[in-house]
């Protein structure tokens, strides 16, 4: 099916193996890691962006033992919608017993008349472990599309041993009583990470409790141009960030999610940022 894709991983030989990675268009996907203590693959699409009408659906599959990391090249970039089609993704994931699967896609950026539905659900035998990210900027500010598009909408669901661990949901579309950019204030950028599993689990206590100790703020006390919580959940915890500048929350990002780079082999945003 057009947008269909899966990726399987494997251990190996005491190595993290990609056994295949099948993409039809408008999805493309790039494996710069296929083999080693973890397996990398990137999700991207033809012309750069999600039209109206395009729908993504990609399986993945982490064997016991592996460890695998997905995540994009760029933000996701939706276009405007003439007719009030959709762009969906929909993500379907599987991680096995022992086994990591670290999901760190760029945030979506939905311009100015975009109508988007984005669904993941991940499902972790017993002993996997999961670093999930999912993030959205206003759109293209800088052309005066803040918070512009029509409808985003995004459910995330994170299945421990057949038992719902996480339901995350957010929808936004301007109503009567207040607009998107209304609600949304300040902030241009948000991000939620899920951390479970015993891979993670120290990393995420460490989290909750620095957050807790010393809450986000900045130096001379005045307004937070980046705002951060946490809550714990079984075995791991869940990290919201709100920041006014996109590459503030990256960067929080990448400092919060740090101990990934020796679990994975290697820092996945090294390169990017």
């Amino acid at each position: 099916m057009p947008g269909a894709g899966s990726i399987v991983v494997e251990r190996v030989a005491s190595a993290s193996t990609v056994l295949s990675a099948r993409a039809s268009a408008p999805l493309k996907l790039l494996v710069p890691r296929p083999r080693g203590a973890s397996a990398w693959a990137y999700a991207a699409t033809f012309g750069g962006g999600l039209l109206a009408g395009d729908s993504i659906d990609l399986e993945v599959r982490v064997g016991p033992g592996a460890a695998a990391l997905c995540a994009t090249q760029a933000s996701t970039k939706v276009y405007k919608s003439e007719l009030g089609q959709l762009a969906c993704q929909t993500l379907s994931a599987t991680v096995d017993e022992g086994a990591l699967f670290a999901l760190l896609p760029d945030p979506v950026c939905p311009f100015a008349g975009a109508v988007y539905q984005q669904r993941q659900r991940v499902e972790l035998a017993p002993g996997a472990s999961l670093v999930l990210v999912d993030g959205l900027v206003s759109g293209r500010a800088a052309r005066g599309e803040r918070y512009a598009f029509t409808s985003y909408r995004t459910v995330t669901e994170v299945v421990q041993e057949n038992r719902l661990l996480v339901l995350d949901a957010l929808t936004l579309e301007n109503t009567a009583e207040s607009t998107i950019a209304e609600r949304m204030g300040r902030f241009d950028a948000f991000a939620t990470a899920v951390l479970v599993g015993p891979q993670v689990e120290t990393a995420a206590a460490a989290l909750v409790e620095s957050l807790t100790r010393t809450p986000l703020r900045s130096p001379d006390h005045a307004r937070n141009p980046l705002l951060a919580t946490t809550s714990a959940i079984p075995g791991g915890a869940v990290l919201r960030v709100a920041g006014e500048e996109p590459e503030a929350v990256a960067a929080f990002l990448r400092t919060s999610l740090a101990f990934l780079a020796s679990l994975l082999g290697d820092d996945p945003w090294a390169r990017k940022w």
